[in-house]
């Protein structure tokens, strides 16, 4: 087994804590507020300084921060190495505080950039209301929209009977509303019902721009938490950087919990604020329990600027400090090309039925978790490593460089492949087993599950775009892949817009597959690019053993759908332990059917762990 096999199975064991404890936090939030337009207002909130942290903390800068320092350390030492760092964190907390008053101040404007608009509902119900039992769709005449003293927008619908869970503070979407004339005859439910137009609990555009206001500081420690990850990766510490993620996510849902059960102990809408403000108590729990590291490693903190005035100008005082911010501007938009585009489909989801966009958001962290453990762990030991090849061949790469990638990318897809198959075909059932409990009721898994089968069509190449990105910050070549972000944004939006506004799509899964799409254009673009700067991609060391992987996962989808329609008919209103029990017992099944698979297929990676393991037991 080589060393990069070890160090990304250290950094997967880590990261499998921090997507595990990702996961329970997940839990937490549907099984409180369930699929709900509260906790939609929540997850677009953070989504905003959320899309920061990934496309700027933990992607560009950190990225950059640890080529740049890798180079450093070995060409002057770690004291040049911790100066620099020094340099790095004054200038980005400066940073940082103006990004996060900038944040505070704009909350409100985001959220309503975000937020389609909604109208009060006003129901004219001739009939008394105790005479008539309240429907759960009721017909109703369509009487107009006006606008009311404080500026809000009214509809007003004439029915003849009452509309069961409608309050004083119900809502309809605008955009609905622009198809109707006055007099105009329809169905008002609360529930999602075919052909009606559907009845919201309130508008949570408010909530949304307070939980906002209050998560931003979080932008500044997960900045400094990435700086840290950074520093202690070049330093060979893979796993204790990636824990600090599960410590944010046990600080996030104990604190949470307690907070917000003082503010509302029946965990209505305004719970969520004590969430909120865990948030950013995870954001320092994040930073501090890398401090301990970083003293052993040699860090010592001194307040250092690097920059000084000249000219009226401000300038670095050390060219790799300038070095890092350069490589990070052009890494913002192409690390960030995923999360931009989850961004995206956020604001489109706001469009959808309540509860879409908490729907995308569990499907999200259950896709992201293969990809975590095995893309992002291989490419967080890529990127050191071919930092220095490019430094020993002058800054070109080369055949060791191509030969080391073809290797971590079979190495990803062993795992990736037959994780995309399982997640995908068995999708519904395994978000039962993680959310459905609560207010997540049966309907809610359906449609979470719905949309990570549609993410699941881009799982290989986001977990290859993972190894394959950090590669051109260490050859300091990354406005290709920045110049493509634009692309792959316009046709994110592009396919957004025409799912939800010209097709009238209803089903988030629709969203979810604009991501795989332009996450596999991405990927293609990544590879083919490398190939002309490396000028090979070793795709004789790439292609045998990821055709084998990929017959190995075609045997394991036949199997997984043969199941799934055998014996998982009805799965959803199971109880529990049921459904726990025959996912486990099917899961083992499976798992023994791919590694049989592999070993018929004489799959290397197998072939390579099961040397290692013969080795072991000899000794």
């Amino acid at each position: 087994m080589s060393s990069l096999h070890k160090k990304s199975l250290i950094a997967t064991a880590a990261i499998f804590c921090c997507r595990f404890t990702g996961l329970l936090r997940e839990v937490v939030y549907t099984g409180l507020f369930g699929a709900t337009g509260a906790l939609d207002a929540f997850l677009t909130a953070f989504r905003v300084p959320n899309m920061l942290r990934d496309m700027f903390a933990e992607g560009a800068l950190s990225q950059s921060f640890t080529s740049v320092m890798s180079k450093v350390e070995k060409q002057d030492g770690p004291d040049a190495a911790w100066k620099l760092a020094n340099q790095v964190v004054a200038q980005l907390v400066s940073l940082m505080l103006c990004i996060v008053a900038l944040g505070v101040l704009l909350s409100g404007v985001f959220m309503q950039w975000l937020y389609p608009e909604r109208a009060r509902l006003v129901l004219d119900c001739p009939a008394p209301a105790a005479a008539v039992a309240p429907a759960e769709v009721v017909q109703a005449t369509y009487k107009g929209i006006a606008t009311d003293a404080d500026g809000r927008s009214v509809a007003t619908f004439a029915v003849s009977a009452p509309l069961a869970a409608a309050t004083p503070d119900s809502v309809v979407r605008v955009s609905a509303l622009e198809k109707l004339q006055p007099g105009a005859t329809v169905q008002l439910s609360a529930a999602r019902t075919p052909g009606a137009l559907r009845v919201e609990q309130r508008d949570f555009l408010d909530l949304a721009a307070d939980l906002c206001r209050i998560m931003w500081p979080f932008i500044l420690l997960a900045s400094l938490s990435a700086l840290s990850m950074g520093a202690l990766n070049v330093f060979g510490i893979f796993g204790l950087p990636n824990l600090a993620s599960a410590a944010f996510n046990l600080t996030t849902v104990a604190f949470g919990s307690l907070i917000g059960w003082l503010i509302d102990p029946a965990f209505g809408p305004d719970a969520l604020y004590g969430f909120a403000i865990a948030v950013v108590l995870g954001g320092a729990a994040q930073v501090l329990v890398q401090v301990p590291a970083l003293r052993r490693k040699g860090y010592r903190a001194a307040w250092n600027w690097g920059l000084r005035l000249q000219a009226g100008k401000l300038l670095f005082t050390d060219p790799a400090a300038r070095r890092i911010w350069l490589l990070m501007v052009p890494g913002v938009i192409a690390a960030g090309i995923t999360q931009t585009n989850i961004f995206i489909n956020t604001a489109f989801a706001l469009y959808l039925p309540g509860g879409a966009v908490t729907a995308m958001s569990s499907a999200f962290h259950l896709w992201q978790l293969p990809v975590a453990l095995f893309g992002v762990a291989v490419g967080m030991v890529v990127l050191p490593s071919v930092s220095r090849m490019a430094l020993e061949q002058g800054g070109e790469g080369g055949r060791t460089i191509a030969s080391h990638l073809a290797q971590a990318m079979r190495f990803v897809a062993f795992f990736a492949v037959p994780s995309a198959v399982v997640l995908g075909i068995w999708g519904q059932e395994i978000v039962s087993i993680f959310f459905q409990r609560g207010r997540f009721d049966a309907a809610a898994s359906a449609l979470t599950g719905q949309v990570l089968g549609a993410y699941c069509l881009g799982l290989l190449a986001y977990a290859g775009m993972k190894v394959l990105q950090p590669v051109f910050l260490a050859l300091e070549k990354p406005w290709a892949p920045a110049g493509l972000a634009l692309v792959a944004a316009t046709i994110s939006i592009t396919l957004n817009y025409c799912f939800v506004h010209v097709f009238h799509f209803t089903d988030a899964a629709w969203l979810a597959l604009t991501t795989s799409i332009v996450t596999t254009l991405n990927f293609l673009f990544y590879f083919f690019y490398l190939r002309h700067l490396l000028g090979t991609m070793a795709t004789r060391t790439l292609l045998p053993g990821l055709l084998r992987i990929i017959a190995a996962g075609t045997v394991l989808g036949i199997i997984c759908w043969q199941i799934r329609g055998l014996f998982f008919t009805g799965f959803l209103s199971w109880d529990f332990f049921s459904r726990v029990g025959a996912l486990a017992l099917a899961g083992a099944v499976v798992g023994g059917i791919y590694l049989a698979a592999c070993f018929f297929f004489r799959v290397p990676e197998l072939e390579a762990f099961s040397r290692r393991f013969l080795k072991k037991k000899r000794s």
